[in-house]
């Protein structure tokens, strides 16, 4: 059932109900568990080279281990609960694998706004998955929490970033110079676009619960 206002249900966004998995053709996108921190440091070693290049969290690489992504997992679980973001893990329904990461971040309540985000592990890469994932994360901001704008930001030279926001219809609503930190402590323009509905995406079939 489609949440056309949060304020409708109540004032307090942790009483908001987030109706999980979201499934897809291939996928099943649920919120994070106990010991999903394993899970993500595969993941993460195995595509080190990939995240290494563009996401600013991906630095040093000894700094990571099993444990701290766990304590990492467990603070998400924690926003998670709050309402504050939602950082999800995408499992390849056909092998059981988790494949992709993904989410909705700077969630705004009040204006009914956010962005979306996604990572894909290397041995899933060159399928779709990250376009499958975008596609429904979008359709799921849109339909099941009524939210009224999605965005969708990327760095200067991500270009499977900048093929995905325009297959899927994003419109690019300007360009921050240097305002993207990579790894390194390069700074680098940034690409900021957005959705106000799901009105040309390509067909997908998304379900969650209740719907």
């Amino acid at each position: 059932m489609a949440l056309v206002s949060w304020s409708m249900v109540t004032t307090d966004p942790v009483l908001i109900d987030l109706p999980m998995p979201i499934r897809t053709p291939r996928l099943a996108i649920r919120p994070k568990q106990i010991g999903d921190g394993a899970i993500a440091f595969s993941a993460v070693m195995e595509t080190w080279q990939e995240l290494n290049q563009w996401m600013r969290w991906a630095e040093h690489r000894e700094a990571f281990t099993a444990e701290s992504m766990e304590s990492r997992n467990r603070h998400v679980m924690a926003s998670f609960l709050l309402r504050e973001s939602m950082e999800l893990i995408g499992i390849e329904t056909q092998t059981g694998e988790a494949v992709v990461w993904c989410g909705l971040h700077n969630i705004d309540w009040q204006a009914l706004q956010c962005d979306t985000g996604f990572w894909v592990r290397k041995s899933a890469q060159g399928r779709g998955i990250a376009t499958e994932t975008a596609n429904a994360m979008v359709r799921y901001a849109f339909g099941a929490l009524g939210m009224q704008r999605v965005g969708l930001t990327h760095s200067l030279g991500n270009e499977p970033s900048c093929r995905i926001a325009e297959k899927l219809g994003f419109a690019l609503e300007g360009i921050q110079r240097r305002a993207n930190l990579l790894p390194g402590g390069k700074a680098v323009d940034r690409y900021c676009y957005a959705r106000f509905d799901i009105t040309g995406l390509p067909e997908l079939e998304v379900t969650w619960e209740g719907r």
